[in-house]
């Protein structure tokens, strides 16, 4: 085109400007044929499960329709994968009025909740002169499919449940005085609308006064698990298998003490995450969910230590603090918080890029510390 223009305005010739225009005109048409298939693309998803397990892998269904009279044009599409470095591409080739169905194998390699779909197409014109990317984010009309990929539900082994027994024999006296149960505590004077089944005979014949019996039940054993949700120190896949560990040994543990009939508490430093709690085994699957889409990028620390220093109140039977965090600062703060009489045990993950000096975790005075390269450290192998 340059040529043809040079050509006519050193000659004058009417033929180089006709052609000029052919091929401007050409490049109109490639363009506004690659535009068109772009708004005119049409595609939807199924997945064979939405909610898998880490290891799974699931099947993507995308079934694409051609409407027009003609063949697509040249089609490639580019789709989104739960690895972010896994990018599928996929040439597209659908024929007049027909709805092709294409089966994408995904691998769920880590926990956490994922968009997939196809996210750009690379279209080029019938005569191949264009090649255009698009976003298929920027349709309205367009949404990817959403999976969720939970962590890893492992048994704690035995070793490691064995001291979990330390926690429930430390502090005060387990049992409180309740007006029903099955160990007879001590008796009380009779109050209107007391059961009169519970009237201890022998003291109220004594003292010439009604006297009830009263009851002891064990109390309720508190079990908080912190999770530190700061990774500034690692990147790429290393920070994704950092939240696998994390979440799978926060899982681990809550199932443990969960179904011993403790109450659990977990709670991350991550901004906005709620607290969350579950007192009998029906309430771990909220526990198990929501460590599944925890975020774990976002990280507030100023709000992470107040919430482990204010336990001392809180009084917990033990606590879990899952963190690779080995500074001052931390350190004090969980030996301030075992020199409390608390029961504390920190899971110190340990990735490949760790340096070679906390491949076997921090010393804490005061405080149980495991070093955990995977959640199968602490779980049935």
């Amino acid at each position: 085109m340059p040529l043809l223009l040079i050509a006519g305005l050193g000659t004058g010739r009417w033929e180089f400007y006709f052609l000029l225009t052919a091929f401007v005109l050409l490049i109109i048409v490639a363009f506004a044929l690659n535009v068109w298939t772009f708004l005119s693309f049409s595609c939807r998803y199924e997945m064979t499960d939405e909610i898998v397990t880490k290891g799974d892998s699931p099947t993507l269904k995308i079934y694409i329709s051609n409407n027009k009279p003609f063949s697509l044009n040249t089609v490639r599409a580019i789709v989104k994968t739960p690895l972010p470095s896994d990018e599928i591409h996929m040439a597209i080739d659908v024929a007049p009025g027909e709805t092709v169905c294409y089966d994408i194998k995904l691998s769920c390699k880590h926990r956490g909740i994922y968009e997939v779909g196809i996210t750009k197409l690379e279209v080029t014109d019938l005569f191949g002169i264009l090649r255009i990317r698009f976003n298929l984010r920027h349709r309205t009309n367009h949404g990817p499919e959403q999976i969720i990929v939970y962590p890893r539900l492992l048994e704690l082994s035995s070793t490691f449940a064995h001291s979990q027994g330390e926690a429930m024999c430390r502090g005060v006296d387990k049992r409180q005085i309740t007006e029903y149960g099955d160990d007879y505590h001590d008796t009380r004077k009779y109050r209107y609308g007391d059961p009169l089944k519970r009237v201890h005979r022998t003291i109220s014949v004594r003292k010439r006064e009604l006297y009830i019996k009263n009851y002891d039940i064990p109390m309720e054993t508190s079990i908080i698990i912190v999770i530190d949700a700061c990774e500034s120190h690692i990147t790429g896949e290393d920070a994704l298998c950092y939240n696998d560990v994390v979440s799978e040994c926060a899982v681990a543990v809550a199932h443990y003490h969960i179904n011993m009939g403790h109450a659990v508490t977990v709670i991350s430093s991550a901004e906005n995450e709620p607290i969350v709690e579950g007192k009998r085994p029906s309430d771990f699957p909220i526990i198990f969910g929501n460590l599944a889409i925890m975020n774990l990028k976002k990280h507030n620390d100023i709000d992470f230590m107040l919430q482990i220093k204010s336990m001392n109140k809180s009084n917990p039977g033990a606590v879990y603090v899952i963190s690779s965090r080995s500074d001052k600062i931390f350190t004090d703060t969980l030996t301030s918080l075992a020199q409390s009489g608390k029961y504390v045990r920190l899971l110190f993950p340990i990735m490949q890029s760790t340096d070679e000096k906390n491949q076997a975790g921090i010393d804490i005075n005061g405080v149980i510390s495991t070093a955990v390269r995977s959640a199968d450290d602490i779980a049935y192998q």
